[in-house]
């Protein structure tokens, strides 16, 4: 009888213990207009100098690159490093024919300095 308690017990810690292992809202993707919008809202900020209409376009041009960056966990090393830096080109390209040009180094280097940001916040946890 004790064995049966015990071994019940252990079963109720273990499935609580995986039910607070979930992620906040289950692990769920957002949808893409909220996505959008916590872009917006945390690129506002560091490129503060552009219009609505160019924040809106930084925002897709963003968007889009990273999508196309998603299939790349699977590759190696050297494969990922290149294909990052391919699509980085094309991510710059994009900018640069969306925006000024003394407007469009300023979006990269924000972006950058971002993306220097995420990398530290990921190495800490």
């Amino acid at each position: 009888m004790k064995k049966v308690l015990v071994l019940m017990s252990f079963l109720v810690a273990c499935s609580f213990t995986s039910l607070f292992a979930q992620p906040p809202g289950g692990g769920q993707q957002m949808d893409p207009a909220q996505m959008k919008e916590m872009m917006k809202s945390r690129y506002k900020e560091p490129l503060n100098f552009l219009t609505d209409v160019q924040l809106d376009s930084v925002v897709n041009i963003v968007i889009d690159s990273r999508a196309g960056m998603r299939g790349m966990r699977d590759m190696s090393p050297e494969d990922r490093a290149a294909a990052t830096k391919k699509a980085t080109e094309a991510r710059d390209k994009r900018l640069d024919a969306a925006l000024p040009k003394d407007v469009s180094q300023k979006v990269k280097d924000a972006l950058a300095l971002q993306q220097q940001k995420m990398m530290q916040q990921r190495g800490n946890q």
